[in-house]
């Protein structure tokens, strides 16, 4: 009986107790969310001027010939590129381009020419392309090489100035080659008081040099001489070599009067 009485009290205390609502799990919250990229600009529309080979080096050339060549000019922009100029340094030509307004992708030429006649040793010609890039408004494109003197003479002229009686009347000069060993086929003067006599050559040369020996005609009268010598070798390609001559034979003073 006090087991029965004893269940029915701890009943009623229960239900004493107040209901507590069912709570929700808590929601489990999604990591923030990372900022979007800005996105890409759009590219600018503008030409852009391009060459992949604005270096020439042509190398070793005789300076009687030309040098040509066709620098490529490319347009890797998104609008029209127009060469507005080309012009180019001291001794060098630039013809203007193939077309002078180049599509997006598209490519034209510009052509330089040396002229290397008359010069020697090393040269650097600049041709600049002038466009409307507005990061490149001037290009620069570059000729580099060097030039050659295939045959000369040292001295180049042989001026023996006023000749007294007993003024020297005998001058050596050489003819050398800039492209190696060369054999001498001609050598002749065009006045009959100049003659030519060859020099032997020292042991161990190496057949680039050749010395000659041009003397003055003891009998040639008083006044001026000239005249000029002509070399001919068998260098390919190479023109007659001239060397200019000048003199001046002095009348011979008259003897000192006798003594009185």
């Amino acid at each position: 009986m006090k087991t029965c009485a004893f269940s029915v009290f701890l009943l009623a205390a229960l239900l004493s107790l107040p209901a507590r609502a069912q709570e929700p799990a808590p929601a489990i919250s999604a990591p923030p969310a990372a900022p979007e990229a800005p996105a890409a600009p759009e590219a600018a529309l503008a030409p852009q001027i391009a060459c992949d080979a604005p270096l020439h080096e042509f190398g070793e050339k005789n300076n009687t010939e030309f040098v040509e060549h066709d620098f490529p000019i490319r347009n890797a922009g998104t609008l029209s590129l127009e060469i507005r100029n080309v012009r180019a340094s001291c001794g060098c030509t630039a013809v203007k381009p193939s077309q002078n307004v180049i599509p997006p992708g598209g490519e034209a030429s510009v052509r330089a020419r040396l002229d290397l006649r008359g010069r020697s040793g090393l040269q650097i010609k600049i041709i600049t392309v002038e466009s409307n890039d507005p990061q490149t408004p001037h290009l620069n494109l570059q000729l580099k090489g060097t030039a050659i003197q295939a045959l000369r003479a040292q001295p180049s002229s042989l001026f023996f100035g006023p000749i007294g009686p007993d003024g020297v009347r005998r001058r050596a000069f050489d003819i050398i080659s800039g492209r190696g060993p060369i054999q001498i086929v001609g050598i002749r003067a065009d006045h009959p008081g100049l003659l030519l006599t060859p020099v032997a050559a020292e042991p161990g040369g190496d057949g680039t040099t050749h010395r000659f020996e041009l003397t003055l005609d003891p009998s040639l009268p008083a006044g001026p001489v000239n005249g000029s010598i002509f070399v001919k070798t068998d260098l390919e390609g190479q023109p007659e070599l001239s060397i200019p001559v000048a003199a001046h034979i002095k009348v011979p003073e008259p003897p000192p009067p006798p003594a009185p």
